[in-house]
């Protein structure tokens, strides 16, 4: 290090000094860019080393030309138009211009350099957009693109698809024609020539045709998009039959789709079938010829169309809250909207919410509940195991569940009971009859059958105690528990061993706050084959009944008798 520093202030006869030594210390020194002291130039003088004085004199000279320069660069780049007021303040109050944080950076700016992210703080917002705008036009001026096209998003994308020679999409194409850019038209020359090749396109005198339009209609073409009328015009204009063909064959599956005839393996555009086709896109009703065709090869949706006029009435009819008649129904069903149909009954059984279709079970069983005819054995059973017969105060509630054909259904058999005791005198009938009218929520029909009864005469006694408890349980859900506990009482004196009459003594002790007595009708329920799920059972519908005080009691006198059995009840705590 030293030799070369020797060497370079030309001392070499002076290199067997030792190392540490003044001149070494001043050499260094000054190459470290350090003023000499007075001391250290009179050292020099006194050993006659004039010319390395001189040179590190001139060092110095330089490096304060060199400070100036930068000062004057530096005043003169705060004046970019990029770079914010605020930040030129800055420079100000740093001391020297050469060593503050940012000078550098105006360097950058004057030289339109790209900023690290960190750096972009120090010039305004429109800088890196100017830098796009001009690299954009760089981009474009390269590739021949002589429109003044604006420089936004979208126009990035298409110039990138030029550089990647990337095929042009119709929509590209379709905003090639809003900004009237014609010189794109050289690049893309390749895939506009292809297009012209593949669909027969051969113009004699090409002068007065709007060649980016043309190409936007056969590139929406080579897509299988529909033209709209006045590109079909302009094709027709030209003579361009293949193209039209072409049209044509896409607007045929297009009418196809719309009009759920895609069955149909008809390809043809002379068939018989796009003509029935444009005829329902145009409005017009199908003639008789029209409407055979279309039965004849089963296409019974497309058909659906011809009639949605009259549909769309029966729909609106609906929606303002009536309901259809006898022959509304069978004009639906005879052109194939039950789904018409459909919607009207699951309005009017409060289910408008369900997604089912008419091929759902669902749809037979609400006609026969709407024209009051009785379900069927598999139709209950459907129902049941769809979890639809339930009462209404199910907890939690089920999305799927109707109080409304849980009644209209138990109404129906009540009301098939009571003719059928009628007719046959038979008082298991009645006794069917009560069950389904308190399911129907009518207990006082309930009680009506049974009013009169003369107990002592009908056998045998399991049949009375089934007609008390009956009536027991409508006098229950009237809120008459004193009569409801008196009619299960006799019950019990009559047929002991069923477990109905206790169960309901057990549910009126709950109901009026006996919970310990009620424990105790309950437990000889069990006896009798009532389960412990049963009883769960009546106790959660107790507790959905029972408010606030009430409910909060019976939660507590439950958790307290046996906390891990009734866990389930701290569902029921108000929140």
């Amino acid at each position: 290090m030293m030799k070369t520093l020797y060497e370079k202030y030309n001392v070499t006869d002076y290199k067997d000094f030792p190392a540490l030594n003044p001149l070494t210390f001043i050499l260094r020194k000054a190459e470290l860019g350090l003023d000499l002291s007075v001391s250290e130039l009179n050292w020099l003088e006194q050993y006659q080393f004039f010319q390395v004085k001189e040179i590190i004199k001139n060092q110095e000279n330089y490096r304060v030309s060199l400070y100036k320069e930068i000062h004057q660069d530096i005043v003169k780049l705060r004046g970019n138009r990029f770079v914010p007021f605020s930040i030129i303040k800055e420079t100000d109050t740093t001391g020297s211009l050469v060593d503050s944080g940012i000078a550098f950076l105006l360097y950058k700016v004057y030289a339109l350099d790209r900023l690290a992210d960190n750096e972009l703080r120090f010039v305004n917002r429109d800088y890196h957009q100017f830098l796009n705008t001009r690299d954009f036009n760089e981009r474009k001026q390269k590739q021949g693109i002589t429109e003044a096209i604006p420089f936004d998003e979208n126009a990035q994308k298409i110039i990138s698809k030029i550089e990647n020679k990337t095929p042009f999409c119709v929509a590209d194409i379709e905003w090639l024609c809003t900004h009237k850019a014609y010189s794109f038209l050289t690049p893309l020359k390749n895939q506009f020539s292809q297009l012209q090749d593949k669909y027969k396109v051969n113009l004699q005198d090409k002068s007065d045709v709007d060649l980016l339009f043309l190409f936007y209609i056969l590139q929406k073409l080579d897509e299988n998009k529909l033209l709209e009328f006045p590109e079909v015009e302009y094709l027709k204009t030209l003579g361009l039959i293949e193209a039209l063909e072409v049209c044509q064959k896409i607007e045929f599956r297009t009418l196809k789709t719309k009009y759920q005839a895609t069955q149909s393996q008809d390809e043809e555009i002379n068939s018989h079938l796009f003509k029935i086709l444009k005829k329902l896109e145009s409005g017009l009703t199908l003639p008789e010829q029209d409407i055979n065709y279309l039965k004849k090869r089963k296409l019974f949706e497309t058909l659906k169309f011809n009639y949605q006029k009259q549909a769309d009435t029966f729909n609106n009819k609906i929606k303002q809250g009536y309901g259809l008649r006898p022959d509304d129904i069978m004009w639906c069903e005879e052109h194939n909207f039950k789904e018409i149909v459909f919607d009207w009954l699951k309005k009017d059984y409060d289910i408008s919410h369900l997604k089912d279709k008419p091929e759902s079970l669902l749809y037979p069983i609400l006609k026969k509940l709407q024209t009051d005819n009785r379900l069927t054995d598999d139709d209950v059973a459907w129902l049941e195991i769809e979890k639809w017969l339930i009462k209404k105060e199910q907890f939690p509630p089920l999305p799927y569940s109707s109080s409304k054909v849980f009644i209209s259904h138990h109404t129906l058999e009540a009301q098939f009971n009571e003719s059928e005791f009628q007719r046959t005198k038979d008082y298991w009938k009645l006794a069917n009859a009560s069950a389904h009218w308190r399911k129907a929520e009518k207990p006082d029909f309930a009680l009506a059958q049974t009013k009169d009864l003369d107990f002592k005469k009908i056998k045998p006694a399991k049949l009375r105690a089934a007609l008390l408890t009956t009536r027991g349980g409508a006098f229950r859900d009237i809120e008459q528990f004193s009569n409801a506990e008196q009619c299960a009482l006799e019950a019990i004196k009559h047929f002991s061993e069923s477990h109905n009459p206790y169960t309901l003594l057990g549910a009126l002790c709950y109901d009026t706050r006996r919970y310990d007595e009620g424990d105790r009708w309950f437990a000889e329920a069990v006896k009798r084959g009532y389960t412990i799920r049963e009883q769960d059972a009546e106790i959660k519908r107790i507790l959905r009944k029972k408010k606030d005080k009430e409910r909060e009691e019976l939660i507590a006198y439950l958790l307290k008798k046996d906390s891990i059995r009734y866990s389930w009840v701290n569902q029921y705590k108000k929140p």
